[in-house]
């Protein structure tokens, strides 16, 4: 394509924008690189890090778009909350520059200048609001968390059938191979596929990135999630929450019942229509195993409290950590059985990504023998597609993984840290 699709100099322009009181703006490689995919692609795909600026990159486009007389640029992302960060770039620039407005609605999300250009925010989640649109340059933020490319195929793409040279760029980190983005990616990297571009720029390519910050990030995270959120790796297993491998982390533990080398502890996750994990955990303070279990469906509380009785006598079971929502169970089980429980704390992402790093650093382990349910349920424990914020899928996987994150998080943040390293309770 011999002509540019922005008509005024980029580069010239960043040296003259004020964003959050500082002037001029020096672009990284991922910004640069956003620059060049969409000069030479109808269509392209950005899969950066997080951190790296995409959604500046996106705003400093769309401004440059609007200053082109008559110019309709069109920002569609999962929700109004995540667009609002390329909004409030574009509206900032807007202000700071003192460029004169026909039109600001700050409710609609529409932005209409003097010079006839319009800029203006879309939802994918509300559809009808996508259809009989037209756009000179549209973005999509975030895409990959949109559940699929219905919202495009079928309403977005008309909009760029109205004016000649109009172009699509999709902003994102990866979400798996499972994910349409990851179809639209590989076209882009297909010679042979005519306007259609993609690249990916992981932390690297953000100069001003402290690697102290990354690599706390690093520890927070489990290997997979920071592979896919800081080194845009396409994971094809992208659903799976944890990296379990069943040669390594199932095995005969060889821990006999209340070995005094282990202290032994239970998380409780109580089902009502659904099952009842139980499950027993042994730690030398270090590594945690997962020694025993059990899981019953529609069980009077009378039987399950001799169940529990059971596993406390043979383990000699110091804390059981209940769902905080079984309330009336765990006091119908201190006032009727003698079985007292403590509330588990439930606080899902920060337990996952804590059982995450014990198996990442290989320090959770399940009994080959008596464990079999709890590494089943555990490997196959997965997050719910395309949500902005990760959240597991509630199935028959997710009780004995509750379990587990209920007794191992809970006690871990009561005795000692993530690393490993003891404070006090």
């Amino acid at each position: 394509m011999s002509d540019n699709f922005f008509k005024v100099p980029i580069h010239k322009l960043t040296d003259k924008l004020v964003i959050d009181r500082q002037e001029g703006i020096q672009l990284n490689a991922s910004q640069l690189g956003m620059i060049e995919g969409m000069e030479n692609n109808r269509f392209w795909v950005h899969i950066s890090s997080r951190r790296t600026g995409k959604s500046l990159g996106a705003a400093i486009l769309a401004f440059a778009k609007l200053l082109e007389p008559g110019s309709k640029v069109m920002v569609v992302a999962p929700n109004f909350t995540l667009s609002s960060i390329i909004w409030d770039y574009v509206t900032n620039i807007i202000a700071n520059l003192q460029i004169e407005c026909k039109k600001f609605n700050q409710k609609d999300k529409v932005v209409q200048l003097i010079n006839g250009s319009e800029f203006r925010l879309l939802s994918a989640n509300n559809r009808t609001s996508l259809v009989g649109r037209a756009a000179h340059l549209l973005i999509i933020d975030e895409a990959a968390v949109i559940p699929d490319d219905e919202y495009f195929q079928r309403d977005l793409r008309p909009a760029l059938s109205t004016y000649p040279d109009s172009r699509a760029l999709f902003i994102s980190t990866p979400r798996g191979k499972g994910n349409y983005l990851y179809e639209y990616y590989m076209r882009g990297q297909d010679t042979e596929i005519v306007d259609w571009g993609s690249a990916k720029y992981p932390w690297t390519t953000n100069p001003l990135l402290r690697k102290a910050d990354i690599e706390e990030a690093q520890r927070s995270m489990s290997k997979k999630l920071f592979a896919q959120e800081y080194l845009c790796d396409w994971s094809s297993s992208e659903a799976m929450i944890y990296n379990l491998d069943e040669e390594k982390h199932i095995i005969d533990l060889g821990i006999k019942e209340g070995d005094p080398r282990y202290t032994f502890f239970a998380g409780f996750d109580v089902g009502y229509r659904d099952d009842t994990a139980f499950v027993v955990i042994g730690t030398d303070g270090e590594k945690f195993y997962v020694v025993d279990e059990f899981y019953v469906n529609e069980t009077p509380t009378s039987q399950l409290a001799e169940m529990i009785k059971e596993k406390i006598a043979l383990w000699d079971i110091e804390t059981i950590y209940i769902d905080s929502a079984a309330q009336q169970l765990k006091a119908d089980f201190a006032y009727e059985y003698d079985i007292y429980c403590e509330n588990a704390i439930k606080s899902v992402n920060d337990g996952i990504l804590a059982i995450g790093s014990l198996i990442d650093n290989e320090r959770l382990y399940f009994d080959e023998d008596k464990a079999q349910h709890s590494f089943k349920s555990v490997a196959n424990y997965k997050w719910k597609a395309s949500l902005e914020t990760q959240k597991p899928i509630h199935d028959e996987f997710s009780h004995g993984s509750d379990a587990i994150r209920y007794g191992i998080y809970t006690y871990m943040r009561q005795t000692i840290s993530v690393y490993g390293s003891y404070h006090a309770a």
